[in-house]
């Protein structure tokens, strides 16, 4: 795991309804898909593990590829790269995965490396740009020294993905 970097505390957030999401994540699992860096808020992560007994399956663009064997129940594994528009990567035992849980269904996140938990200073993290493809699954961005990191909104990412509209 590569080491947390520092937090920078710079402009404040906006007024919105959104914004109270961004305000109450506070701390959060980062982890990389290609070059840039996402995070998911520390409540919604069960645990996290590498690929073990790997399923693949052909499925429709929701970004489910597979299934895996977590302890005697079978998961089904989401390749987040393709949730975020990035082209599949091949899975390997090295491959990590964050389980968690979305509409009371137990998932496994297949990414390409987990970085470590944080916190956030408070006013780091702000709404994402309306015009960002991905702002709609993103509860906001935090900006850091070395760089950008988008803190995603499992439920409305993940959940609208894998199981539609229905909630």
């Amino acid at each position: 795991m590569t080491p947390a970097p520092d937090i920078v505390d710079e402009a404040p957030q906006t007024d919105t309804a959104h914004a109270g999401a961004c305000a109450m994540v506070t701390r959060v699992l980062a982890f990389y898909l290609g070059a840039q860096r996402y995070a998911l808020p520390i409540e919604r992560v069960r645990e996290i593990q590498q690929i073990v007994a790997f399923s693949q399956m052909p499925s429709a663009s929701s970004g489910v590829v597979g299934m895996v064997n977590l302890r005697g129940n079978v998961v089904p594994a989401v390749d987040m790269r393709r949730l975020v528009g990035l082209e599949p990567a091949e899975y390997t035992l090295e491959t990590p995965m964050i389980i968690t849980d979305v509409r009371e269904e137990t998932l496994a996140l297949l990414v390409d490396e987990v970085q470590d938990v944080f916190e956030l200073a408070p006013g780091c993290l702000q709404e994402s740009p309306a015009l960002h493809g991905l702002s709609a699954g993103m509860i906001g961005v935090a900006r850091m020294e070395d760089g950008l990191v988008y803190v995603l909104d499992v439920d409305e990412l993940v959940g609208t993905a894998v199981f539609g509209g229905a909630r």
